[in-house]
C-alpha cells in the first residue's frame, strides 16, 4: 500500500528494526511499546548494503514465522532505528561509521520494496529521544537534549516536542570534536570526544590507561558492566568519560539552554557513577549554578531501550498523524 494511502488509524502491530555494526534487533510490538517477540542476530563481517538487506529480510521472516504460529496478525508497518547520517526527507542513508561501504543508500525505499509495507526511519539518537517522549509521562516543552553513545557520541534535541532534523542527517555528531591539539603517539592522530566517551572510546581508554587489567578484546559494554559490578578500574574510566563530556557540553548548554539532558542506554546503566561527575564538570564549565544548569538524568528504560528505539519512529508518526486529524 502506498504511504499516501496508509491507514494510520488502523495500525495494530509494528515490525521494528534496530541496526548497528554489531547486531540487528528485530521486534514485533504495538503502539503502546509492548513487545511480544524479539530476535537478535549478529551482523556478519560482510556489511555491504545488499548483504544487510538480505540479513534483515531473512531474520524478519524467522521472527514472523514465530508470530504467525501464535496467530498474531501480520505487521502493518516497519519501524527502523539506524546508526549514521540518515536524511528523513529523501529516505537515504548518506553514510554510517559502522557501514563504511554504504554510500547514499536508499534505505527506506528498499525496505519498503522488501516488505511491501510503509516504512518509518530515524537515526538512533532521534529514535531514542522519541521513545523518551512517547513512553515516559512528562512535559516535552522547551528544549531537550538526548545523548547517545553507541557507536559514537551523538546528540539529538527537540524544541517543544519536535525533533530537529538537518539536511542529510549530519547534525549532532559532537563526538568528532577534538579534545587536544597534540596527536596521540599511539594512534598518530588527534583524539576526539569519541575516543573517550563513546562505547568504542571506553574500550580504547581501558586498553590505553589500564592495559594490565583488561583483555585485548574488551568492549565498552564490558567496561560498563564491570563498573556496574563495582570494579574500581572501570568506575575510574566511567568517571573520566563523564568529566570529559561535562567539560565539552558547556557550549551546547549555552547555545540551546536545554531544560533537560538525557543520558542514553547503555551508559544509563551506570548512572550512579556517571551523573555526579558529569553534573559537576558541566557546572564548572558553564559557570551555572544548580538553578540555571539543565536537569541531567539517565534514561529509565534500561535494557528495553533498544526495543523501544526500534518501535518509536513508527509510533511517533502514527500518533502525530492521529493528533492532526
Amino acid at each position: 500500500m502506498p504511504a499516501t494511502e496508509f491507514a494510520f488509524n488502523s495500525v495494530n502491530s509494528i515490525l521494528g528494526l534496530n541496526l548497528d555494526g554489531e547486531r540487528l534487533l528485530i521486534v514485533y510490538g504495538g503502539l503502546s511499546g509492548m513487545v511480544q517477540e524479539r530476535l537478535t542476530v549478529s551482523v556478519p563481517a560482510s556489511r555491504s548494503f545488499p548483504a544487510i538487506l538480505e540479513l534483515i529480510t531473512s531474520s524478519a521472516d524467522r521472527l514472523l514465522m514465530i508470530t504467525q504460529a501464535q496467530r498474531l496478525p501480520l505487521p502493518d508497518c516497519v519501524s527502523v532505528s539506524i546508526t549514521g547520517n540518515y536524511d528523513t526527507l529523501s529516505g537515504i542513508l548518506e553514510s554510517s561509521p559502522e557501514f563504511p561501504e554504504w554510500k547514499s543508500e536508499p534505505l527506506k525505499s528498499q525496505l519498503g520494496l522488501r516488505f511491501n509495507l510503509p516504512v518509518f526511519v530515524e537515526q538512533r539518537p532521534a529514535a531514542g529521544q522519541l521513545a523518551e517522549m512517547l513512553f515516559v509521562p512528562g512535559d516535552t516543552g522547551g528544549t531537550q537534549v538526548y545523548l547517545n553513545f553507541n557507536p559514537t557520541l551523538r546528540v539529538s534535541f527537540t524544541v517543544n516536542g519536535s525533533i530537529y532534523q538537518s539536511p542529510a542527517g549530519s547534525a549532532g555528531a559532537i563526538g568528532k570534536a577534538f579534545v587536544s591539539d597534540i596527536p596521540d603517539p599511539h594512534l598518530n592522530r588527534l583524539l576526539t570526544l569519541n575516543d573517550y566517551v563513546s562505547m568504542d572510546g571506553l574500550a580504547l581508554q581501558a586498553l590505553r590507561l589500564q592495559p594490565s587489567h583488561w583483555d585485548l578484546t574488551t568492549t565498552g559494554s564490558q567496561v560498563l558492566q564491570a563498573a556496574a559490578e563495582g570494579d574500581p578500574y572501570a568506575i575510574e574510566l566511567v568517571e573520566q568519560a563523564a568529566k570529559m563530556l561535562g567539560n565539552h557540553l558547556a557550549s551546547l548548554i549555552h547555545l540551546l539552554r536545554p531544560r533537560q539532558i538525557t543520558i542514553a542506554y547503555p551508559v544509563s546503566l551506570v548512572a550512579a557513577n556517571f551523573l555526579p561527575p558529569l553534573r559537576e564538570a558541566a557546572a564548572a564549565a558553564t559557570g551555572f549554578g544548580s538553578v540555571e544548569l539543565p536537569e541531567i538524568a539517565a534514561s529509565q528504560f534500561g535494557n528495553r531501550q533498544p526495543e523501544l528505539e526500534a518501535l518509536a519512529p513508527a509510533v511517533s508518526a502514527i500518533r502525530l498523524r492521529a493528533s492532526s486529524r
